[in-house]
């Protein structure tokens, strides 16, 4: 650990600039995976709503890149994720250090950096989570000075800034007013007599109304593709789907952390610290996220990262733990869990660039299948490959100017990025809006400047399709060109099929 004569500040300064640097490596050096390639696709073009998720993910892409002079380059798609996870580093301990003391702030901006959510999800890759994480935090920061002051107005407005700016990142953002909700009816019914309150609640409103304007001219499109996930009305009780959610919330969060978590909660049951307002409004917050997903992993299937926000949300209480032990005991855990976090992002970086072939499918049409790598490695590669293809074939006059690349998926994104994106190739999206996400409104922006009377697709093999039953509503010929292949550490890997359709029958999706 750093000196002890130091200051907290500056051992926070420290390990964030020490982070960033870290971090920064892995994002230039790490090819894009395939929701980050999506993600840049809406970066192409900046609306008031996608499909999927509200903008702030277009708008950290094209502040980064320099409105997309530089998104050739990974490490600036990625790099507003890096930068939001060194400032809300920053929050998380000053939330902590007004909350409880400068010591107990150190330990939650350590905890913060050593989640696998918080540090890689939100910390390294191009996700919605970086800039949620951001104003998470702010949020947390803010609720902190509310609570001790709140008479104040600047804390309230600008809470509600930063819990409206959370929800245009990620949906997830809402139960920021969870728990302060909760907080309320339970233990502050004094605040509904609050004008500060209603005035932070409708500045967070106005900031969010995009979302619902976009929603409401497209029939809340976003809604029925998010509500079946989460529905689960006649849905038998799913206990693989469980067990799945509690390893992720166990494992995508760090196990060391998760159980600091849960010994600081039952540890500090009693104690007063517990019930101070800022870290009542904490825990409900990141308990009733971790229990609302349990509770639909019972009947669907959940997401990962989507319990991350309820974690970075208890973390005060495991600093407020820490703070309380033995000195050398709690700098232990901080090691513990720090070198856990260093120790598995270097380790993955490491056997995605240098595991020989692929782990998954040997060999085959679908070789490479199983082998969650190989969405991280090969891909460039590949695409130059194809981009001489293309350039051959339209340069002998064997396809019109302009032919495009279709894909019926929305992570075919993955294609058009490292496949179409370097020669300037349009990607068409054909097939279903369920599949397809925001596709069907770039075909609207990109009909017009392709020729759609031929066209390329592209099928890595670890996700194989039947391209001729997959296509048959728009296009009567298909033939195989070519398989491209690609290796690693001289072993194969995976490969790429190309196929050129021919004969369109002019049924472009749209939306409505």
């Amino acid at each position: 650990m750093l000196s002890a004569h130091w200051s907290c500040k500056k051992k926070v300064l420290i390990l964030i600039v020490a982070v960033a640097a870290a971090r920064l490596l892995m994002a230039f050096l790490i090819p894009l995976g395939n929701d980050e390639s999506y993600y840049w696709v809406y970066s192409q073009h900046l609306k008031a709503n996608y499909f999927d998720h509200p903008p702030m993910v277009a708008l950290w892409i094209r502040a980064t890149t320099l409105n997309l002079l530089l998104q050739d380059y990974a490490g600036f798609i990625r790099l507003g994720s890096v930068i939001s996870c060194c400032l809300a580093t920053w929050f998380m301990f000053k939330c902590v250090a007004v909350l409880i003391n400068e010591r107990a702030g150190w330990f939650a901006a350590c905890l913060y950096n050593a989640f696998f959510y918080a540090g890689v999800t939100a910390g390294i890759f191009a996700m919605p989570d970086a800039p949620e994480m951001l104003f998470w935090t702010w949020s947390m920061y803010l609720v902190v000075r509310i609570t001790q002051n709140e008479s104040k107005w600047k804390y309230w407005l600008l809470f509600g800034v930063a819990s409206g700016l959370c929800i245009m990142s990620k949906l997830h953002g809402l139960f920021i007013w969870i728990g302060l909700g909760g907080y309320l009816l339970f233990y502050k019914r004094t605040w509904l007599a609050n004008p500060k309150l209603y005035a932070a609640l409708l500045i967070a409103i106005v900031i969010c109304l995009p979302v619902l304007f976009w929603n409401i001219h497209y029939n809340f499109m976003t809604w029925k593709f998010n509500g079946p996930r989460i529905e689960f009305q006649n849905a038998a009780i799913n206990w693989h789907y469980f067990f799945d959610e509690i390893s992720a919330q166990l494992f995508k969060n760090n196990p060391l952390n998760v159980a600091i978590i849960v010994i600081a909660l039952f540890a500090l049951r009693r104690q007063t610290i517990l019930r101070s307002p800022a870290l009542t409004i904490f825990n409900f917050a990141g308990l009733s996220l971790a229990l609302i997903l349990l509770i639909i992993a019972l009947h669907k299937e959940t997401l990962a990262h989507w319990s991350g926000p309820a974690y970075i949300a208890l973390t005060p209480v495991a600093a407020a733990w820490l703070d309380k032990r033995k000195k050398e005991n709690s700098f232990q855990l901080i090691r513990l869990t720090l070198g856990m976090h260093l120790f598995v992002l270097f380790y993955c970086a490491t056997f995605i660039n240098y595991y020989p072939g692929t782990y998954g499918v040997r060999s085959g049409r679908f070789i490479g299948i199983g082998d969650k790598s190989l969405d991280l490695f090969g891909w460039n590669t590949a695409g130059k490959k194809f981009d001489s293809i293309y350039a051959d074939l339209e340069q002998k006059k064997i396809i019109p100017p302009n032919t495009p690349v279709v894909g019926y998926r929305w992570w075919d994104s993955h294609i058009e990025y490292y496949f179409c994106r370097p020669s300037n190739i349009k990607m068409i999206g054909l097939g279903d809006v369920m599949d397809l996400h925001e596709y069907v409104w770039m075909n609207r922006l990109r009909k017009d400047s392709v020729n759609m009377q031929q066209a390329f697709c592209i099928i890595p093999s670890d996700g194989f399709y039947n391209v001729r039953r997959v296509y048959a509503n728009y296009y009567s010929h298909v033939d195989s060109v070519t398989n491209i292949k690609t290796y690693r550490v001289n072993e194969p890997a995976h490969n790429f099929y190309v196929y050129h359709l021919s004969g369109w029958k002019g049924n472009m999706p749209m939306e409505q």
